[in-house]
Parts: C-alpha cells; sequence; structure tokens
C-alpha cells in the first residue's frame, strides 16, 4: 500500500489478487460484483439483463426486483462509498450479467 496525497485519502495496492483504486466521486462508483445470499425463487426465473433497483436496507446494499421483493445483496469493495452515495440521494440499478448456478453477477450503474 501506499501513501496519502495532500488533503485527501488515496490509495493503490493489490487485495484478494486484484488492483483497488479510489473512487472519486458518486458518478464513477460502478462494475461488476456477485450476489451474495440470492433468494433462489427468484433466480430460478431470473435472466441475464433483468434490471434491480439497488437500495440500502439498514446497513446492505439490497437488490430489489420490479415487485418489491429482495432478491439478494452485494457487498463490493467500494460497498461503503455506494453507501454514501446512495444516502446522498444517487440512484443505482444492478443489471444481471452472468448466471451459472447460484453464482450471480451483476453490474452496478448509476441512473442519470
Amino acid at each position: 500500500m501506499s501513501g496519502s496525497s495532500s488533503n485527501e485519502r488515496s490509495f493503490s495496492g493489490v487485495i484478494g489478487g486484484s488492483i483497488e483504486t479510489p473512487i472519486q466521486d458518486c458518478a464513477s462508483i460502478g462494475g461488476n460484483t456477485n450476489v451474495i445470499s440470492p433468494t433462489m425463487i427468484y433466480f430460478a426465473t431470473a435472466s441475464s439483463g433483468d434490471v434491480l433497483n439497488v437500495e440500502l436496507d439498514g446497513s446492505t446494499l439490497a437488490l430489489i426486483n420490479s415487485s418489491g421483493d429482495t432478491v439478494g445483496v452485494i457487498y463490493p469493495a467500494w460497498a461503503m462509498k455506494l453507501i454514501d452515495c446512495i444516502n446522498s440521494g444517487n440512484k443505482y440499478i444492478a443489471i444481471i450479467t452472468r448466471i451459472n448456478g447460484a453464482a450471480i453477477t451483476v453490474s452496478i450503474q448509476k441512473v442519470s
């Protein structure tokens, strides 16, 4: 890990085999992450391309379908920044990009 720059925290390094970089603002948050604890009843009928809302449920980042059901949660490396951005009024969606049994990958994107 390297140090910090003037008046702003910054880091780079390898965590868990991938390179982590700081996220500067809410518009730049996004990317792929895996669904944790998916509700298999929902994902049994889900398809790649389905869109879910990313919402806070307490301190958990929940994936919500169009019926208002929680279908799983996410916790990407940048979860704390995403939570801060949602608390600041930003909206995000999760698009299902891959389903392989219980392994589900979504792409998080900011809603304009």
